[in-house]
């Protein structure tokens, strides 16, 4: 294997020595330590530190680095950077709007009410979602329930619900995935990544809005895929498993009794679309009755 002293990879790679010296310290890059103790670098350290390099040129900071550079699924990995960056545009464009409010008229308690409204309830509870719901898992949820958070916290009932739901997202800081569930999460993540969750959710909100009309449309599809989800080859599938050990957990955590009431008490529109949901989901298991054990 060649090796390639710390001169030629600055010059390579375009960083400093410091920088190198640094990302090793960190335990990004293992260099071998040659018996004159010089560090003696390879081509897959070389391709570590161009990847470092980019990713720091991102504004993503080291120890999401290290999870990229560790993970078995850089996309996954990579669209969890994205997310936080995207709520990051979010926030600072309600703070830009803030500020040329301001400008234009000096009213400060005006202003009070436009964070209320703006920044402080909507952005927070999306980022409660990522930070209390740590790796994949809190993604999705930021994803699947991101549409239903922009609405404004304007009563006492709305505004105990909101703390509800912090206060519960703040209390679950220790899922224990095992190695497999977030293996799995990630990819169900970079499938939702590639997909346009836009016309997605509003597929879902057509669905639900008219179910007969929905399988009237799709019956063929949602036949087949009832056949395969209700055979014993596929619940004897890993990712039969692992649906049944995330739901195992949303039963347990109080997902459903503390997060999802709350969330209906605090979003108008998370709770007309879950009224409509069962209303539903009625339709769809007098048409289909053998679909009710599909999660059991």
């Amino acid at each position: 294997m060649i090796q390639i002293l710390i001169k030629c990879v600055c010059k390579e790679c375009k960083l400093t020595k410091k920088s190198i010296e640094y990302y090793e310290k960190k335990g990004l890059i293992r260099p071998e330590i040659g018996k004159n103790n010089y560090r003696n670098y390879n081509e897959k350290d070389i391709a570590i530190l161009k990847e470092i390099s980019v990713l720091r040129k991102l504004g993503i900071h080291i120890p999401d680095i290290k999870i990229i550079l560790e993970s078995n699924n850089k996309v996954a990995a990579l669209s969890k950077c994205k997310c936080l960056i995207e709520l990051k545009l979010q926030k600072t464009k309600a703070q830009y709007n803030c500020i040329e409010h301001l400008i234009t008229n000096y009213d400060i308690d005006k202003e009070i009410e436009y964070i209320n409204d703006n920044i402080n309830d909507f952005f927070t509870i999306k980022e409660k979602l990522l930070q209390s719901f740590p790796g994949t898992y809190g993604m999705y949820l930021c994803i699947h329930f991101g549409q239903f958070l922009n609405e404004k916290i304007d009563s006492e009932e709305k505004e105990n619900a909101y703390y509800k739901v912090v206060n519960f997202l703040d209390s679950v800081d220790n899922l224990n995935f095992s190695s497999e569930i977030e293996e799995y999460l990630e990819n169900c993540f970079s499938v939702m990544q590639k997909t346009d969750m836009v016309k997605m959710n509003n597929a879902m909100l057509n669905a639900v809005d008219n179910m007969d009309d929905y399988i009237g449309r799709n019956k063929e599809i949602l036949e087949e895929y009832i056949k395969i989800r209700t055979s014993a080859d596929y619940k004897s599938t890993s990712e039969y498993k692992m649906q049944q050990l995330i739901l195992d957990f949303q039963q347990s955590s109080g997902y459903y009794d503390i997060f999802l009431a709350n969330l209906r008490i605090l979003s108008f529109s998370y709770r007309e679309y879950t009224e409509k949901l069962q209303a539903a989901n009625k339709v769809f298991l007098n048409k289909y009755p053998q679909t009710q054990d599909i999660y059991k």
